[in-house]
This record gives C-alpha cells, structure tokens and sequence, in this order.
C-alpha cells in the first residue's frame, strides 16, 4: 500500500481589491467634465450659444449703433453687449434640455444606474458642468464685445457683480433645463416649451430698447420681466444706470423659479429612479 503524500499547496491568490465607491463630489465633477467636452465637441451647441449670439451682436450694432448714438446719445454697444451675454445663458436652456432628455431615455442613464454610484451625482455634475460653461462663454462674450467697444468703467467690484449676476441667471437657466428635460415626454415639446417663451422674454426686455420706447401699456410687464432687470442690472454694473431694484429683481426671480424647478425636478427624478 502506497502514502500519497500532498503535492506542493497551490499559493493563495487574495481576490483583487473591490474599487472605492466614488464619492459624491468625485462623481460629479467626472460628469461635469463630460457636460463640458461635449458641448465643446458639439457643433450646433457651439453655434447656438456662442456664434449665433456674436453674430447678433455685430449685426445690431451694424445696424443701430449710429442711430442709437445720434438719437439718444448712448454707446450703444454698452447697453446691447449685456443682452448679448445674458443671451448665451438664455439659449443654452433648450440644448442643454434636449442633451439632458437624451442621456435619460438612452442607455447612458441606465449604465449608470447599474455602477455603485449615487445617482445624484448626475444632476449635480450636470447643474455644475452647465453652469461653468454658461460662465466660460459669458467671459469670452464678454472679452469680444471688448474689441468693439464695450467698457467696464465702475471698478473691480462691479465687475465681479456683473459676473455674480450672470452666474444668478446662469443658474435659473440650468434649473430650468434640468426641470424641462424630466417632464418633457418628447424632444418637440422641449423644443415647444422653451423657443418661443425664451424669445419674446428677450425680445419684450430692455436688453435692445430702453423702457420708453414701448407702448405705455405693456411697460409694467416688460419692466418686471427677468431678462429686463438683469440686462438692466449688468448695465448698471458695467457702465451707469439703476442697480437696487434690477439686482434685487433678479434675486428674485432666481430664487422663486429655480425653488419651483427643484422641487419639480426632484419629483420627477424621484419617480424615474423607483420606476426603473
């Protein structure tokens, strides 16, 4: 009778270890960052928030400058460039809306809701990354309509409230692209919702005309609309003009209107996480 004897024990291999669970912020600033290369990379989002708004700066001020200066006396490029950076901010709800509803009605959503993330972490990457760029482009608008005459001419705190205002408008935008794109059951009534309001906003505010150049009639809803008092308040900060009731106004609206958008944004994205 032969004693097997045990052969050599086969070394223990200790399983690789399990990755770190991504932390909130971690998370979010790796979606913001995808937020950004893609607008970036996207064509049309370039066309539609930065060259359409310069274009439009130019040709207005082709158009109207010499008129503007003959008749009223003003630079008109000092009143014009304001709009033209709130324009930015204001165009970029209906792309970022329709990305938004795209990433959750495709697989990118699903994908993941399937890693060990925390899934608040895209809408927080998506407001962060959204807002840098809404930032980002207000400084380059900024910095060209510089080349055609627009001036800061009320110190470095000014400045840095006139950038405190875009970034206020910049995040009233967000919210409401964030709360369009999760109620929104197709890209047409994003498209629906958003084009036309957004444009008579910019077309019945003082952003192009001063206050008296309306029908005495509509002048009370054209001065409370928020794109009149922010392009009131940045005026006011780059150049002259009233400053306490268009910055408090567009306090205002920003608060009312993104509190509503939360709420509605965290109920519709309350019901897509436990609807699967």
């Amino acid at each position: 009778m032969t004693v097997q004897t045990p052969g050599p024990t086969a070394p223990t291999v200790a399983p690789p270890p399990s990755p770190e669970p991504t932390t909130l912020l971690g998370a979010s600033v790796i979606i913001g960052g995808r937020v950004i290369r893609q607008f970036v990379r996207n064509r049309m989002m370039l066309i539609v928030t930065v060259a359409f708004p310069l274009l439009q700066l130019f040709m207005l001020l082709a158009a109207f400058s010499v008129l503007v200066r003959d008749t009223q006396d003003v630079d008109y490029v000092r009143r014009l460039a304001p709009l033209i950076v709130l324009t930015t901010a204001f165009s970029s709800i209906l792309t970022t809306a329709i990305a938004l509803w795209s990433d959750i009605r495709s697989g990118v959503f699903d994908r993941l809701r399937a890693m060990p993330l925390d899934m608040r972490a895209y809408v927080f990457g998506r407001i962060g990354g959204d807002f840098v760029r809404i930032m980002g482009v207000a400084v380059l608008v900024t910095l060209v309509a510089h080349t055609v005459g627009f001036r800061f001419s009320q110190g470095l705190p000014a400045v840095l409230g006139f950038f405190g205002i875009v970034a206020l408008f910049g995040m009233m935008c967000s919210a409401l692209a964030v709360a369009v794109a999760l109620v929104a059951q197709h890209p047409g009534i994003i498209v629906r919702y958003v084009q036309m309001p957004t444009l008579v906003l910019t077309l019945m505010s003082t952003g192009y005309v001063p206050l008296e150049a309306f029908p005495e009639w509509i002048r009370p809803a054209v001065s409370v609309n928020p794109v009149s008092l922010a392009a009131d308040a940045l005026t006011g900060l780059s150049s002259q003009g009233a400053l306490t009731a268009p910055v408090l106004g567009t306090a205002a609206w920003t608060i009312g209107i993104t509190t509503v958008c939360t709420v509605v944004a965290t109920r519709r994205f309350t019901a897509l996480m436990r609807r699967g």
